[in-house]
This record gives C-alpha cells, structure tokens and sequence, in this order.
C-alpha cells in the first residue's frame, strides 16, 4: 500500500504542476496583452486625449486671387488649425526628456517657414525655423488653402500627401518618433 499510495501522490503532484503550469502560461499571455495593449493605446497611439478647441481661422475675401498675385495669406493660426485637427494634439514630450514635438512647415511659394510644437497637448505655432523638429512638412499655400477649405481636413490632407501636394520629411529617428505619440498621426493619415 505504501507504494500504491506514493504513486497516486506522485500523479496527483504532476496533475497539480501541469494544471499550475497552464494557469501561469494563461496569467503570462494576459500580462503580455496588457502591458502591450496599454502601450499602444497610452504611449503609441493616445486615444482618450480631448481635442482641444481651435477655431477654424478665417481668410481674406477671395484668398486665391491674393495667393496667385504671390501675397502671402497663410499664417500661423491656418497652421495651428491643420496640425490639430490631424492629432497633433495627441503628441507629446517622452517621460525624462525636455524634447518636445516639433515640427516644421515649410510654405514653398512664399519662402515663409512656421514651426509648431506641442506642450500640455495643445498645439502652438510660431513663425520662424524650428530646432531640433522631428519632420518637415513642405507645400504651397494654394494646398494649404484646399485643406482649409475642405469639410474633412484629414481626407484633404491625406489627399494632399498621397498626390504629392505636400511633402513630408522625417528628420528624427523612428524609436523618437514613436516615443513623442507621431504613430497616431501616422495611423490618421495613412
């Protein structure tokens, strides 16, 4: 009986190890899928963010004309409303460093050049080069003006880089990028 008995505890011990091995595989993949899901949707791609509320700016009577005559119409507040509305606002500074987002615009029929960054998730835009910008985005304020006066501001920008209206240079590396939240302007506009 001795031998019968250490036997069926040697069973009932190799069920219990199998059973607890499959319970911490299962605890393993849930912790995995947390960790990873809370990252994308926290760190990579910020979703629970409010947009703040800007304004769309107004234009000049007949911006076009203007714009052809070779004045400039675009302005900082045309900027800051196109950044937002594509998530700009979703961006921000990586845990431990000082490097905000920023971003370059480029208006090539002008030779005007904009800089935006990103503090506290609200976007702010000022005329001159930027320092260390993550991207530069070059284009004319004639598809400036289409985007502005689009119902849909992320379509018309889409529109604008899928057709080559708009040029987009990435001057940071991919891990800094991802790290500032730029995946889900990516994800937007793709």
């Amino acid at each position: 009986m001795g031998k019968k008995g250490s036997q069926s505890r040697d069973k009932l011990k190799e069920k219990f190890h199998k059973i607890a091995g499959y319970v911490m595989v299962s605890i393993a993949i849930i912790l995995v899928a947390i960790v990873f899901g809370g990252a994308y949707f926290f760190v990579i791609s910020p979703n629970l963010i409010s947009k703040p509320l800007i304004p769309k700016p107004t234009l000049p009577d007949d911006p076009l004309q203007l714009i052809q005559a070779g004045e400039q119409v675009i302005g900082t507040e045309h900027i800051n409303y196109i950044i937002n509305e594509i998530g700009a606002y979703k961006l921000k500074k990586p845990l431990g460093t000082k490097s905000y987002p920023i971003m370059e615009f480029e208006v090539t029929d002008v030779g005007m050049v904009f800089y935006g960054y990103v503090d506290n998730h609200k976007p702010i835009t000022k005329i001159g080069n930027a320092k260390n910008e993550d991207l530069v985005i070059k284009g004319t304020q004639e598809t400036i003006l289409e985007i502005l006066n689009s119902d849909n501001t992320i379509l018309a920008v889409k529109d604008a880089k899928d057709n080559g209206k708009i040029q987009v240079e990435l001057t940071a590396d991919m891990k800094l990028l991802a790290a500032k939240g730029y995946l889900s302007i990516y994800d937007t506009l793709k």
